[in-house]
């Protein structure tokens, strides 16, 4: 059997009791990248912190990038669950990932998986889609959620703007969701060297985020923009942790705000509800 475990939000300890009873009887454990760069920590000695998960796990856990689960070594994965009992651990909600190409792994795994007669159970767990609400603004009045790539120096696509105009339009909250590269093989390098050498981990900053949204602004030249610097956000970072930061403000002060480590994630607030002003009101910039 596969299992697919949600390990929620707040780093280790926000699994499941349900999940991490299956963690602890399955013969061998992976771990996504992403899944273990946020659990883990981008500084200091991670083997450390494996270790100390893995006692709290009960079990050995082999940390895992995306081309182990979409390439050949993912069809090891498969071959163990044929088998024996196996998890695949992910941050979050296993199909309720804050970054879509994961959520794709996620499922393109499980398709495999069931075309091989592998039975599958899915273990869920909170993800950033629901913990959102703990800045106060109400689920059922969010948009389209959006995710902001990396801008670079060729490259700087814009294709979400138009989900922003039509949430604007609605007068829905918008989510955006940043990204997080983890483990991100480098091809050129690779080749010559003959062995994986990977990117250093990089992730999505809410002032970056806000930096690239009015970068937009000035590349596009709209008359009527669907927001300016004036904008009313919330940057929120590393939800459902002891030390989760939510602030909020125009994006010309939020620009400046040290959210701290990752993940982040920033909302463009639609029209308000009196509730939901009062809410935001704890968490606004004082000046």
């Amino acid at each position: 059997m596969l299992y697919i475990v949600g390990l929620g939000l707040g780093g280790d300890r926000g699994v499941t009791v349900r999940g991490l009873d299956a963690v602890r009887r399955c013969a061998r454990v992976y771990m996504e990248a992403r899944t273990a760069l946020l659990t883990l920590g981008i500084d200091g000695d991670p083997s450390s912190r494996l270790a100390r998960l893995e006692m709290l796990y009960g079990n050995e856990v082999t940390v895992a990038g995306r081309e182990i689960v979409e390439e050949e070594s993912g069809d090891q994965i498969l071959r163990e669950a044929t088998g024996a009992d196996i998890a695949f651990l992910v941050v979050g909600h296993p199909f309720g990932s804050d970054e879509p190409s994961s959520k794709t792994t996620h499922t393109d795994l499980v398709v495999r998986a069931k075309k091989l007669g592998i039975e599958v159970k899915v273990i869920d767990s909170a993800s950033v889609l629901n913990a959102i609400g703990a800045c106060g603004l109400e689920l059922h009045r969010y948009g389209e959620a959006i995710t902001i790539p990396f801008f670079t120096e060729t490259c700087k696509r814009d294709h979400f703007y138009q989900a922003i105009v039509n949430n604007r339009w609605l007068g829905l909250h918008t989510l955006c969701l940043l990204d997080i590269y983890a483990k991100e093989p480098i091809l050129s390098e690779s080749l010559r060297r003959g062995n994986k050498v990977y990117e250093p981990p990089r992730f999505r900053t809410v002032n970056t985020a806000i930096s690239q949204l009015l970068e937009v602004l000035e590349m596009r030249g709209e008359p009527e923009p669907a927001y300016d610097e004036d904008s009313l956000c919330i940057g929120l970072a590393r939800l459902g942790s002891d030390d989760e930061k939510i602030v909020a403000g125009p994006m010309r002060k939020l620009v400046d705000v040290d959210f701290g480590a990752p993940p982040h994630c920033l909302v463009i607030v639609g029209e308000t509800t009196t509730v939901e002003e009062e809410m935001l009101e704890f968490y606004m910039i004082r000046s």
